[in-house]
């Protein structure tokens, strides 16, 4: 069981836990996710090996809102996979965000916990920027790269999730 480890302001987590645990929960939960991100959100989770944990679209007002972030900003926390697949798809994430604004987009490593199995990722938006220009253009350098994304989602929602529970039987 995940307990807070306060010096570090990671969550310590049990050596057995990987990322088959993390990715069969966001492919078995029903995600809600702020209006302002639907286009960027299914767009990344439309990219082979990429999967979408949280996200904040932004608000006035964060009081009583867990891990809010202010109006104009916007963040999408996701895990790329270590496979080929997952690697390009981060690649092309991080090119769109320095492609199309360095100083108001940034992707960075966001590790949560104390688990090296358990690296994740998250863009980071702020000062307004458009998250629906940051899908275009991930969109757009898929085409160029020739990453195709077609089925990718429907191949998380039945294969990769059944994949997952499966490794997490054996565990």
């Amino acid at each position: 069981m995940a307990q807070a480890d306060r010096r570090g302001g990671r969550e310590k987590v049990s050596a057995e836990r990987t990322r088959e645990e993390l990715i069969f929960a966001v492919l078995s939960v029903p995600a809600e996710y702020d209006e302002r991100l639907t286009t960027l959100i299914e767009t990344l989770n439309d990219l082979p090996d990429v999967y979408t944990v949280s996200s904040c679209g932004g608000h006035p007002n964060q009081e009583g809102r867990e891990n809010a972030v202010p109006e104009g900003y916007f963040y999408v926390q996701f895990i790329a996979e270590p496979t080929e697949k997952g690697f390009l798809s981060l690649g092309i994430i991080d090119l769109a965000a320095r492609s199309l604004d360095p100083d108001r987009l940034v992707v960075q490593v966001l590790n949560t916990t104390d688990s090296p199995r358990l690296v994740m990722f998250h863009i980071l938006g702020r000062d307004n920027v458009d998250p629906d220009a940051v899908a275009r253009e991930i969109r757009a350098l898929c085409r160029r790269w020739g990453v195709s994304l077609k089925g990718v989602r429907e191949y998380k929602r039945t294969v990769r999730k059944e994949m997952a529970f499966e490794r997490m039987r054996k565990i």
